[in-house]
């Protein structure tokens, strides 16, 4: 007697399923989209480094409070009727502690572009609100470079994603990022209410911008981090001078502001000490962590010598005492001591970058792409990094005060700056062809090795695979020490 048929599972695999899957990852990888994980993680981690970089930032604006001179301070807030309050409900004290644990990630989401609001409704008196734009540039210095880091060793130790692959999982990345991030600083929200006074506050700093800015400084980090662990193409030393302009231009501004901001902030200390407010030199010392970046970044505009500061004011600010206008703030407004060094070291700079500009570059002869993008290199550098400056370096204030009016305060670099970094990087280029030549042996090996290094690398390894070089070609770049 046959036995009976054994019952089947709902369910079986196809037949040549894993061999689907294996060709569905071989056509990914193909294309250049590989595993995302690391991306991922990388964006993860941006974020709290930035919550970090915010402790900081905190712990700085604490410590100057506590050494400033404030005279008698109580504690306790005083509300209109002249007593000292505090939530009188346990549960405006719970959104109160909710509040002060969310202000770091209130401070990261006004470093991504976003901005703080403060709205206060005070009953019969009216309302009050404020608004406050402007970026903690160590937070969001922290949050960029973290990302492009990480992303950079992901993809030199997997090496799986392509170009393809490094812009998908790098804006999926950011977007998730984002998306947590609202969430978070719109749920920690610092609000108060007392109903006997009819009084309500409200400061967050959650919004379309933020959502955005958030976005865009976790995508962008990562993407070109990324792009900078991809092993390079064959054509590549014919436009190795675009990605070498950028890192050159970064010097020449960090070479300029590192000494004329340090030289300002002892000047600063100096005359504060002479005026007789020695006290407020250590408050201005431990909150360097707060304004220091953003004087940092203001100095390279200055360091042009016809970049100013534009510091405008509108809305009804005349009955502030308040001039409505729009004047500019030049380096030659700073005292004697500050802007005689700042004018020599804006004139030496460029001429120390223009000779390592030209120390150990090679150009591929006959090769018009080649000629271009060397020509090319520095005027669109310097004006690209103007631009990040101008979208980086700016803090605007708007505070609507009832019956009183408005007020609209804004401080930022001129904007004709990036005309004015085409023109520099235009002139460096051409001292270094012209004018650095003349000096180029005097030039130590080592201080070229951060431009040239990898080129020169890959070059090397190139030779010592393909032999030697064809009629026409450039030769090896010669040895410099630490290469």
């Amino acid at each position: 007697m046959p036995s009976a048929p054994e019952p089947q599972p709902a369910w079986q695999p196809a037949a040549g399923s894993n061999l689907s899957t294996a060709q569905l990852g071989a056509t990914l990888k193909k294309i250049g989209i590989g595993n995302p994980l690391p991306t991922f993680i990388a964006g993860a981690v941006a974020y709290i480094i930035a919550l970090l970089a915010s402790l900081v930032v905190i712990a700085s604006a604490v410590a100057a409070a506590l050494t400033a001179d404030t005279g008698d301070v109580t504690g306790g807030t005083l509300d209109p009727t002249g007593g000292s309050t505090t939530p009188s409900s346990s549960d405006g004290a719970f959104e109160s502690i909710v509040g002060l644990l969310g202000i770091p990630f209130q401070l990261v989401s006004l470093a991504s572009f976003g901005s703080y609001e403060m709205h206060m409704d005070l009953g019969f008196f009216g309302s009050f609100s404020l608004s406050w734009r402007g970026l903690p540039l160590l937070i969001t210095i922290a949050m960029a470079v973290a990302g492009f880091v990480l992303a950079r060793l992901a993809q030199r130790r997997w090496s799986s994603n392509g170009v393809l692959g490094a812009a998908l999982w790098s804006g999926i990345s950011g977007l998730g990022v984002a998306i947590v991030a609202v969430i978070i600083v719109r749920l920690t929200a610092f609000s108060y209410a007392d109903e006997s006074l009819g009084m309500s506050l409200s400061m967050h700093s959650a919004g379309a911008d933020m959502f955005f800015g958030t976005w865009a400084l976790i995508t962008v980090p990562l993407f070109l981090g990324h792009m900078a662990g991809l092993t390079k193409p064959r054509w590549w030393p014919l436009v190795a001078d675009l990605a070498a302009g950028f890192r050159l231009a970064l010097v020449h501004a960090l070479t300029f502001a590192i000494p004329v901001g340090i030289l300002g902030v002892i000047g600063g200390a100096i005359g504060l000490a002479v005026d007789g407010d020695g006290g407020s030199v250590l408050p201005l010392l431990l909150s360097l962590p707060i304004w220091g970046p953003t004087a940092l970044a203001l100095l390279p505009g200055l360091g042009m010598l016809v970049v100013p500061v534009r510091v405008s004011t509108q809305g009804d600010v005349e009955s502030l005492g308040l001039r409505r206008d729009g004047e500019y703030v030049w380096f030659f407004d700073l005292p004697w001591y500050v802007w005689v060094p700042m004018v020599l070291i804006a004139l030496v700079v460029p001429l120390l970058v223009a000779v390592l500009w030209n120390r150990g570059r090679e150009i591929e002869k006959g090769n018009v792409i080649a000629l271009v993008a060397s020509w090319a290199a520095l005027p669109l550098a310097y004006t690209a990094w103007s631009m990040v400056l101008l979208g980086l370096v700016w803090t605007s204030a708007q505070a609507h005060l009832g019956m009183m009016g408005s007020i609209v305060v804004h401080m930022g670099l001129a904007l004709w700056m990036p005309l004015l970094a085409f023109v520099i990087g235009a002139v460096i280029e051409a001292i270094s062809r012209f004018g650095a030549p003349f000096v180029d042996r005097f030039v130590p090996g080592f201080l070229v090795n951060w431009f040239r290094r990898s080129a020169r690398a890959r070059r090397t390894e190139q030779g010592l695979a393909d032999g030697p070089a064809a009629p026409g070609q450039a030769p090896p770049a010669p040895f410099f020490p630490g290469v």
